[in-house]
C-alpha cells in the first residue's frame, strides 16, 4: 500500500475514533496521557492534510502514541469504539517502524 493511501486511511479512522473518545470523556475519566495523544494526533493530521506545518517533516510518533494509549485504555469505550480502535491500531502498525524518520509524502 502506498504511504499516502495508508495515511489517508489512518486519518479517516482517527476522525471516527477521536470524537467517540471525546464523547466517552463526558461520562468517564479519560487519562491525561490519552488526551495528550489525541491532541497530538489531531495536530499530526492537520500537518499531513496540509492545513498547517510541513508534511515532509511530520513524524510517525503521534499516531503510534495514540494507538498505544487507546489500546491500553480500550476498556473505557463501548464495543463499536473498541472495534474502531482495533482497526486504527492495525493501520498504524503498517507504518514503517522508525519514529524519527519524516514521512515525506
Amino acid at each position: 500500500m502506498e504511504d499516502k493511501e495508508l495515511l489517508e486511511k489512518i486519518i479517516a479512522k482517527q476522525n471516527l475514533i477521536i470524537p467517540a473518545m471525546e464523547k466517552t470523556g463526558e461520562t468517564k475519566d479519560i487519562p491525561e496521557k490519552l488526551r495528550h495523544a489525541m491532541a497530538a494526533a489531531e495536530e499530526w493530521a492537520d500537518v499531513i492534510e496540509k492545513k498547517e506545518g510541513r508534511d515532509k517533516e511530520a513524524r510517525r510518533w503521534p499516531v503510534k502514541q495514540l494507538a498505544e494509549e487507546a489500546h491500553e485504555h480500550i476498556a473505557l469505550f463501548d464495543h463499536e469504539t473498541r472495534q474502531q480502535i482495533q482497526e486504527y491500531c492495525e493501520l498504524v502498525a503498517r507504518l514503517p517502524y522508525d519514529d524519527d524518520a519524516p514521512l515525506g509524502v
